[in-house]
């Protein structure tokens, strides 16, 4: 009797330490795919502000030199005004 108690026992502690490990194996391979997610989330935003920091510069240049042109084009206008008027 004592040994058909026993392995009740064991068996119990096998079944009880398989629940355990069928929860916790998830829960870990979850929580390593969540901080892999935030380290890659974290990267992410770093690339992000880098582009968005050259994106102003690249505008910035893009809007001078679209300046430079506009008032080149002012001072051609000028020029073809003056010698539309000595005709």
């Amino acid at each position: 009797m004592e040994a058909a108690i026993s392995w009740q026992v064991v068996l119990a502690l096998v079944v009880i330490i398989g629940l355990i490990l069928t929860v916790v194996k998830p829960i870990l391979k979850l929580n390593t795919t969540l901080t892999t997610l935030d380290l890659t989330i974290k990267s992410l935003q770093e690339q992000l502000k880098s582009f968005r920091g050259n994106n102003d510069k690249d505008h910035d240049e893009i809007f001078e030199r679209l300046d430079e042109h506009e008032d080149t084009l002012i001072e051609h206008d000028k020029a073809i005004t003056e010698l539309k008027m000595k005709q």
